[in-house]
């Protein structure tokens, strides 16, 4: 029976057309049930305005302010607030570690304090690390903070002074990898009144950085593929959610010890783009290859892949999951979608050459590298605007 005009050429192409859209479903299915989910939540929940708020997330209360504001925002408490003044001395900064969001720093702090505060500290018989802790410390077995002098002195101001050594890991709780593995790390050691002692006979204590202080960062303070910008120290207030059983709401002062770092360029670059960079030109680089070495020309984007999942793989491993996508990230998705839509483009070329006859093959041969190198700038192109977008954004 003879067959319909044009039902051979359906045929050929039903089973890749049908297997592109599957991948097109599957690719498409997280954002669509994301949005779908999206629609389903109640409008409280999507930060509607409404008039019962029980149950919803702090960060979704626009009534509520932010939960950390600077110290200046509180003119009454600076008003009204019995002032301890603090330094601090960082000798090392070391044990890094990404993945976990943590870092080990060895250094000392030192606080002084009026006689107000030190006759207070004698009624309730407790010690000047009774009244402060950090909010950012990981763990206390590994941690230890000791006095350099087992009693406070006092100044010829009337002024109490005591400094103490700290050994311990420190929680960094947001990093901002959007431009990994170049961009800036911010490190914080965060130093604050404990909300029990947040109120002294009626009066909050207040921590302020030590006036005109020098030498934040110790000899030792750098971090290895990094630079150090900036120390600063800046004081804070935290509002808590909860009340701690002491009914009333619970403002503690917290002095707060950033280290800014930049990422170094050509590190990062070596390390991270560099070996993508080459596994991409080599894949462009193949459509050069005659048509007739099909097996050659489609082993090559497959090798690629599976090169680029595990070094892709070796660099994630090191990292925190984040809900976005990083520098290098996308450029790995570009990578994929070169090498997958070049495997295409060679197994279509292939069969291509393979049915025409022999005096058609050299006129085949010239269509098809000519569809290579539009393929190849657009693969350039798509390389320079993801890598130009990202950057800039």
């Amino acid at each position: 029976m003879p067959r319909l005009p044009g039902t051979e050429r359906l045929g050929r192409w039903f089973v890749p057309g049908l297997l592109a859209g599957l991948l097109a479903l599957v690719m498409a299915w997280a954002p669509i049930s994301s949005m779908v989910n999206l629609m389903r939540m109640p409008m409280h929940r999507m930060g509607m305005p409404v008039g019962d708020r029980i149950g919803m997330p702090w960060a979704m209360q626009r009534a509520q302010p932010p939960i950390i504001q600077p110290l200046a925002s509180f003119p009454q408490l600076q008003r009204e607030g019995i002032v301890m003044q603090v330094g601090m001395h960082v000798d090392s900064i070391h044990a890094l570690s990404l993945a976990e969001k943590t870092y080990f720093v060895d250094g000392r702090f030192w606080l002084e304090w009026p006689n107000t505060v030190q006759e207070w500290m004698q009624r309730e018989d407790l010690e000047p690390l009774a009244l402060v802790d950090f909010s950012n410390q990981v763990e206390d077995w590994n941690s230890k903070v000791m006095a350099d002098l087992s009693q406070p002195k006092q100044r010829d101001d009337g002024s109490w002074h005591q400094s103490f050594r700290f050994s311990s890991n420190f929680d960094v709780r947001t990093i901002d990898l959007r431009k990994y593995p170049f961009g800036f790390l911010q490190l914080p050691i965060v130093l604050q009144v404990v909300p029990a002692h947040s109120v002294i006979d009626g009066r909050p204590l207040l921590l302020v950085p030590e006036r005109n202080q020098r030498g934040i960062i110790g000899e030792d303070a750098s971090l290895d593929g990094y630079v150090l910008t900036s120390a600063t120290l800046a004081p804070v207030v935290r509002t808590y959610r909860t009340d701690y059983g002491l009914n009333r709401l619970v403002r503690v002062s917290q002095v707060q010890c950033l280290f800014n770092y930049r990422s170094s360029f050509w590190p990062g670059f070596i390390t991270y783009v560099l070996p993508l960079a080459i596994i991409l030109l080599v894949v462009l680089i193949s459509p050069y290859l005659e048509c007739s070495l099909g097996d050659v020309r489609l082993a090559i984007p497959s090798t690629a892949l599976l090169t680029l999942v595990f070094l892709q793989q070796g660099y994630a491993a090191g990292l925190p999951r984040t809900p976005y996508l990083s520098y290098l990230d996308k450029l790995y998705a570009v990578a994929y979608l070169i090498c997958v839509g070049l495997f295409v483009l060679f197994a279509w070329s292939t069969n291509r050459y393979a049915q025409a006859s022999d005096d058609q093959k050299a006129a085949v041969q010239a269509r098809l590298d000519q569809i290579d190198q539009r393929f190849q700038l657009v693969s350039l192109g798509l390389i320079v605007v993801v890598a130009l977008e990202v950057w800039l954004a």
